[in-house]
Formats: C-alpha cells, sequence, structure tokens
C-alpha cells in the first residue's frame, strides 16, 4: 500500500506541475519558493496498519510462528510557521497518536500466547526549523528539510483477556527527541500546498512509569538513535500560505 501512495504522490506532483507551471512563475529561474514574512498553518496526518492471517499465521524467521492480528497506528497534528526568510521557516505544532496492537494468536519458541492487547495515546508539541530546496527553478515543487525538537506525553496499557476479564499493566509515558524529516511540498494553488514528509534521523530518550496486575509498580527508560527512513511513519498534510 506504501508504493502505492508513493506512486499516486508522483502522479500528482506531475500533474500539478504541468496545470499551475504557468501561475506561479515556475519559467522564472530567480523566483524564489517562498518568501520571507509569509505564515503558513497546516494540518499534516499519518496511518499504518499491518496484518497477519491465514490458515495456520505468519511466520517471521522461524522464532514466531501463528502470528495472527493486526496493528494500526494514527497520528494528526495542526502546525504554525514564520518565514524568517526566503525558504526558511521557523514552526510550532501540536498533535495525537493512537496505536492499536491486538495479537490474536502466537507462538514464540514453543510458549503460545493469545488474546494479547496494546493501546497508546499520546499528546506532543514541537518547535522546528524547515529548509525548502526548490526543483526546476521554480515556485512549483521543492524538497524540504526539517530539523524538529518534540517532546510527547500520554500512556499505555497491555492486556490479556483472562476469564471474561482484562489482566495487564498501566503505565504513563514520555519522550523527548531531536529528529531530520526530509519531504516534498507542491503548490496546488496561489495559496494551498501539500506535502509528503518521513522520518530520517531521530535521537531520543522515553521513559515509563508503570503499575501493573502482576509485577507492581516500575519505573523503565531507555535511548535511541534511528538512522533510516521509516514508511511505516510517512505523513501526509495541506498547508494554507498567507
Amino acid at each position: 500500500m506504501k508504493n502505492r501512495l508513493l506512486i499516486l504522490w508522483s502522479m500528482l506532483v506531475a500533474i500539478s506541475s504541468g496545470l499551475f507551471a504557468q501561475g506561479r512563475g515556475m519559467s522564472n529561474p530567480e523566483a524564489v519558493f517562498i518568501e520571507k514574512g509569509t505564515k503558513s498553518a497546516g494540518i499534516q496526518f499519518g496511518w499504518g496498519h499491518w496484518g497477519a492471517d491465514g490458515d495456520e499465521g505468519a511466520d517471521l524467521i522461524g522464532l514466531i510462528t501463528g502470528l495472527e492480528g493486526n496493528v494500526n497506528n494514527f497520528d494528526i497534528s495542526a502546525s504554525g510557521s514564520w518565514f524568517i526568510r526566503d525558504n526558511t521557516s521557523v514552526g510550532v505544532a501540536i498533535g495525537y497518536t493512537d496505536m492499536r496492537v491486538a495479537v490474536d494468536s502466537v507462538s514464540f519458541l514453543g510458549n503460545n500466547e493469545s488474546d494479547r492487547h496494546l493501546f497508546r495515546q499520546a499528546l506532543s508539541g514541537s518547535v522546528s526549523l524547515r529548509q525548502y530546496l526548490p526543483l526546476f527553478n521554480g515556485k512549483i515543487i521543492a524538497m524540504f528539510a526539517e530539523g524538529r525538537l518534540s517532546g510527547r506525553t500520554g500512556y499505555i496499557k497491555s492486556y490479556k483477556m483472562a476469564d471474561d476479564r482484562k489482566e495487564g499493566t498501566y503505565s504513563d509515558l514520555g519522550r523527548v527527541m531531536l529528529g531530520v524529516y526530509p519531504g516534498i511540498s507542491v503548490f496546488a494553488t496561489q495559496d494551498i500546498s501539500f506535502e509528503v514528509s518521513l522520518p530520517l534521523f531521530e535521537l531520543g530518550y522515553n521513559w515509563y512509569d508503570g503499575s501493573g496486575t502482576e509485577s507492581g509498580n516500575s519505573i523503565t527508560s531507555h535511548g535511541f538513535v534511528r538512522f533510516k527512513p521509516s514508511l511505516m511513519s510517512l505523513k501526509t498534510g495541506i498547508v494554507y500560505h498567507f
């Protein structure tokens, strides 16, 4: 599905370039993509789904067998920015994420589990610096790179069903993260653009303050560094410039 989305986006880029080249002055090699002093407001969203099913379930590298279940991830954010110079903006954003994991059945090294569930909700905020690089010396299409400092707070629940009741753990969570997010922006009208982006590099720290019926209270934390594109975290958005 991700490949289809990327193909669809490439077609949108080509169509937008042809339809709006004259209106955005694409033929002017001196034109900047977005001028200093411009403000913008946008909405970004992302969705991902992964599922495993079949007569005998999925088999992952021989260690996990009979896997049946699904993962759904959704996030949405609202942002605002101000261009401090041509093609360079600073911005702020707030967002919401929702992830749901349901494992109907799985076998790991001979141990069987079923009816396992994980549910996570979180709110986030960020500040960012973004630099655009116009393509074809015009005002239609540009690549961008965004540096972002973000924080997140929320909770995570993990439980299984036992005798028609839930048994599991609950944890408050937090995160701080610094990341780099490349993408592409395409103007569809004089003031409205569409964009797609994905994470390239992320450095951060997570912590969890939890409680549960089985293991009692616990506090855990870990740092991480990720340097690879993640299509599961691909986001699309619409932005209004004024």
